[in-house]
């Protein structure tokens, strides 16, 4: 597989759209090598924007990147599918919220006076994940969305994608839940990746902030989810650089082979068992480019 050069990088594109999770960090850990990666980057002129699917507002993440040892210049702009659900959310007023998920995702409703009731009551709904995420599997909802599916209640979800691996563990995310309703014949809205309208708030941001425009050419998404990262990259018509060892870990091993896998393998593989998405411009266990 042969190995991007930062310098390739740098002159080809002057924004980079990363992802965070599986990319920068695995739920526990950083990785040093995409952090550094990224450092060197900012320092040829480039710009960075960090867009995430997780249910949370950018500044509850900023502080979370920061604290796990991130620089400030890295966590400089970012989007979440939190900030595209915040812009919903503010819309709804005082129209009855069911809320599906954690407390831990409160955070996304400060600064709002929703009247949030049950799942009999709700005119609204938004799924953040589920309640417990450690113990609960997808059919312990199937009441719950029987319910909402007769009542004719759409869900709005904060984050699509379907699960996450933190540390070694994988873990289901509200995007299950949405597929789980969209299969039963519910509506399901999506807030975030693969999605147009979080890129759009992500070049809306920093095209604002530098005071230009940013054609797409010039732009590469980085992430590690082929039904998010590389399928929103493909819609939104940029570049795109997969990741290899993200949520999608072990599932390119060829022949049991664990080792570093072949360029040619990976895209063939993809075309096979994900046809509806763009093949990937660059392809790489980690973000690595020194």
């Amino acid at each position: 597989m042969t190995k991007p050069q930062l310098s390739e990088i740098s002159n080809t594109y002057s924004l980079i759209l990363c992802d965070i999770w599986g990319v920068v960090h695995n739920g526990n850990n950083l990785y040093p090598e995409a952090v550094n990666s990224l450092s060197a980057y900012l320092e040829t002129g480039g710009d960075i924007c960090l867009i995430t699917n997780a249910p949370r507002r950018s500044n509850i993440i900023r502080d979370y990147l920061v604290n796990m040892g991130v620089s400030n210049d890295i966590c400089n702009n970012i989007i979440s599918s939190g900030d595209c659900s915040y812009s919903w959310l503010s819309s709804v007023k005082d129209r009855p919220l069911f809320h599906i998920g954690p407390e831990k995702d409160n955070s996304l409703f400060t600064g709002l006076d929703l009247k949030k009731v049950s799942e009999f009551e709700c005119l609204e709904c938004i799924c953040t994940g589920f309640f417990n995420e450690y113990i609960e599997a997808i059919d312990d909802y199937q009441k719950l969305l029987e319910t909402l599916l007769e009542r004719g209640i759409v869900i709005h979800c904060a984050n699509p994608d379907l699960y996450v691996n933190k540390g070694n563990i994988r873990l289901p995310c509200a995007g299950l839940i949405a597929q789980s309703y969209s299969q039963m014949g519910g509506e399901v809205v999506y807030f975030g990746k693969p999605h147009p309208f979080i890129y759009e708030l992500a070049l809306d941001k920093v095209c604002k902030l530098k005071q230009k425009s940013m054609p797409k050419n010039r732009i590469l998404a980085i992430g590690d989810g082929l039904n998010t990262d590389i399928a929103g990259a493909s819609n939104f018509g940029i570049d795109s650089f997969f990741i290899i060892n993200g949520v999608h870990e072990g599932e390119f091993q060829k022949n049991n082979d664990t080792s570093e896998i072949d360029n040619e393998y990976i895209r063939d593989y993809i075309n096979k068992y994900y046809a509806n998405i763009a093949s990937p411009k660059y392809i790489m266990n980690s973000l690595n480019l020194l």
